[in-house]
């Protein structure tokens, strides 16, 4: 908006509001949306608000879904569904989810990385019926975001592990 244009009377309320929200941690246009409107604050004057808070560099869906990413796989190594799941969870549309997920995980092996969740949770699953582990370690990577194939590649081999030490 140019400087001779004039403001919704809420510009300056929902800016602060947003400023603040911003002060706390990094958050999704989707998200400071939301929490602006349960202020009661005009669309117009939220628009207006977030769009100087983009074009300033401020609110930036695409970095915080990379550093959002970053933040998850520091904690734990997690498949692309889990990823994509919380990307969206926070506000950010599917297409910019899925497509930062894979720019993310190009080259990375997370079939070994579902292998290696599965190789850690089998130790807690000895001394239960074969089947029951099979479905508690199958839940347990699809839980974690891991494809069907990556999960059921991963409970194979990490399976029979299970027999050499019972």
């Amino acid at each position: 908006m140019s400087e001779t244009q004039a403001r919704h009377p809420q510009y300056a309320e929902a800016k602060a509001a947003a400023v603040r929200l911003l002060g706390s941690r990094a958050r999704t246009r989707a998200d400071l949306e939301r929490r602006l409107q349960r202020k009661g604050l005009a669309p117009e004057a939220i628009e207006e608000a977030l769009g100087d808070l983009a074009r300033a560099g401020y609110v930036d869906d695409e970095q915080y879904a990379r550093d959002r990413i970053d933040a998850l796989l520091r904690k734990a190594r997690r498949g692309p569904q889990a990823l994509t799941h919380a990307l969206i969870g926070d506000g950010l549309p599917s297409e910019l989810a899925e497509r930062i997920v894979a720019e993310r995980l190009d080259g990375e092996d997370t079939g070994q990385w579902a292998l290696d969740a599965a190789r850690e949770r089998v130790e807690r699953l000895r001394g239960i019926d074969r089947e029951a582990a099979r479905r508690r370690l199958y839940g347990h990577l699809r839980r974690r975001g891991f494809t069907d194939n990556e999960a059921l590649r991963a409970m194979d081999e990490a399976l029979p592990t299970l027999d050499e030490h019972q």
